[in-house]
């Protein structure tokens, strides 16, 4: 019996695992071609950052349509497959995609001037400057997708919406299973598998592209190298030797045969860039609204059903329940900036040697599935309205916090190396040395962090309301976005749940057009003003 289940484990941890590969892959091209365009291009940058902006903040339950009704069940045999990679991609992709968009923006001006008067093409720069410098940025973030994806893997593998359920094999839906059946035991040697597969990716693949990224730093002095980071000296080399080959083999092939014309867009005309964008929009709403979310041909009875939904639920029970939801999201993105701020500083001043022990645990705790493990501690939470709120909070923090604590220490780490050796010359105190030597060379990561954990933040507020089937598990007493949603989903309301959506996205693209746009423009001059 033992040894059947320890084989059931491992081929489940080895399927979520093979679909977490894909999807990140998968993220990590897609943030390439996508990041370097916005990066270099602000016409481009003005259409697609607020695009980015709006999907990262669906929350993952918004994309289910789309992969129950066009991957699931319209794409034999592997649709189920591609649906499960499609949800881990929309957990995944965002925060490398806006990590590359704020290496390419945040470029020296000397390496842009560099540029301009070599004449390079579009290949040249994409291999010699804007890749390599997307790099640091790529492994900066790949800790923050890992636990985002880990955070919502149980919905990833079993898609339900409605009555309508489609379960895959894997870890997550294994550990949910377990739960739903009162089997602790399987739950708890999931999750200690889990944490241990964790550790392992961390030691072997994440601490070693860290490593390799560093080369690629925009440092006027090289910091001195380290010595490897885990207790395998003698085998890490060999390792890290048959891992970065192929994977060196393959990324300058790429850089030969990469088509040009995915960024070169400046040639373009814009009026015909445009155009090809109104007519995808209007194809892409066609097939999105009347056959995914409505499955009806007729986009006027999607509009009407989606007006009539609106007109049930009503103004006012809407706007509380933005507010309310809009004031959580501002207070948890709040009190994880600043313990952000406050870890990374002590890793990176303090921590010494202990930072590359620390680091791996921080990562096996980021990746936990919360809403799996939340349920232990729920009951702690329920005593009053008050509590249940600071509930919401935390759940929502564990699905948010890794997006800023690992954004600050990739800015706090490419701190330029002279800098610091004439901190220690004047001997600057602990709060000078943080405001006038991390903080403006961190702000544009920050920023990133701010905005992706922002996403986050949204993206799992439908969780962090009412987690479980009829809020079964916990719900705040209180009016909420998150908590609409999910009862809609419940009953698989499709026109209520595009309205919240719609909502949500309205409120999200006014956050984007006053707030985070000109705190990107703010970082890459105070950035500028440091190089």
């Amino acid at each position: 019996m033992m040894k059947v289940l320890v084989a059931e484990i491992l081929i489940s941890l080895s399927l979520s695992w093979l679909r977490l590969a894909v999807a990140l892959a998968l993220s990590v091209f897609s943030a390439l071609i996508v990041g370097i365009a916005a990066g270099v291009d602000r016409r481009i940058e003005k259409g697609v950052i607020p695009v980015l902006d709006v999907l990262q903040s669906v929350p993952i339950l918004g994309f289910f349509p789309i992969a129950i009704y066009f991957l699931a069940t319209s794409i034999p045999i592997i649709g189920l497959e591609l649906a499960s990679i499609f949800l881990i991609f929309t957990c995944t992709f965002w925060n490398i995609a806006f990590g590359v968009y704020e290496a390419v923006r945040a470029v020296p001006t000397s390496v842009l001037d560099v540029l301009e008067l070599s004449n390079l093409g579009w290949a040249a720069r994409l291999s010699k400057v804007y890749i390599p410098a997307s790099i640091p940025r790529i492994a900066d973030q790949l800790p923050a997708s890992l636990a985002n994806a880990f955070y919502f893997l149980a919905a990833s593998e079993i898609l339900a919406l409605g009555s309508e359920e489609l379960a895959l094999s894997g870890i997550g839906s294994l550990i949910l299973g377990a739960i739903a059946k009162g089997d602790i035991y399987t739950a708890a040697l999931s999750l200690a598998a889990v944490v241990l597969s964790i550790s392992a990716v961390y030691l072997f693949v994440i601490n070693p592209i860290s490593s390799y990224a560093n080369k690629y730093r925009f440092d006027i002095t090289q910091p001195p190298a380290r010595p490897p980071r885990i207790v395998l000296p003698h085998i890490l080399p060999t390792i890290r030797l048959h891992l970065f080959q192929p994977i060196t083999r393959f990324s300058i092939t790429a850089q030969r045969i990469l088509p040009t014309a995915l960024v070169n867009v400046r040639y373009v005309s814009w009026g015909a860039i445009r155009i090809l964008a109104f007519i995808s929009l209007i194809a892409g709403l066609i097939l999105l609204v009347a056959r995914v979310y409505a499955e009806l041909p007729d986009v006027q009875a999607t509009v009407i059903g989606i007006l009539a939904a609106a007109a049930s639920l009503g103004v006012i029970p809407m706007l509380e329940a933005v507010g309310f939801s809009m004031m959580r999201v501002a207070i948890c993105i709040s009190l994880n900036f600043a313990i952000s701020l406050i870890i990374v500083y002590g890793l990176v001043e303090k921590a010494g040697r202990l930072r590359d022990a620390i680091l791996p645990l921080l990562q096996i705790v980021a990746s936990l599935p919360a809403p799996l493990v939340f349920p232990l501690v729920a009951p702690l939470f329920e005593a009053n309205p008050l509590s249940r709120e600071a509930g919401a909070i935390l759940l929502m923090s564990l699905g948010t916090f890794w997006y800023i604590l690992y954004s600050t220490l990739g800015g706090f780490t490419k701190v330029h190396t002279e800098y610091l050796e004439l901190a220690e010359l004047y001997k600057l105190s602990g709060l000078k040395k943080l405001r006038y030597i991390y903080l403006p060379f961190a702000v544009p990561s920050i920023v990133t962090g701010l905005l992706t954990a922002t996403g986050g933040a949204w993206n799992t507020i439908i969780i962090a309301e009412r987690l479980g089937r009829e809020g079964g598990i916990f719900a705040v007493t209180t009016p909420g976005l998150g908590k609409i949603m999910a009862e809609f989903a419940e009953r698989g309301d499709l026109y209520a749940l595009a309205y919240t959506v719609i909502v949500m996205t309205l409120v999200i693209v006014a956050l984007n057009r006053i707030l985070w746009r000109r705190l990107y423009d703010y970082a890459i001059k105070a950035l500028r003003i440091h190089e």
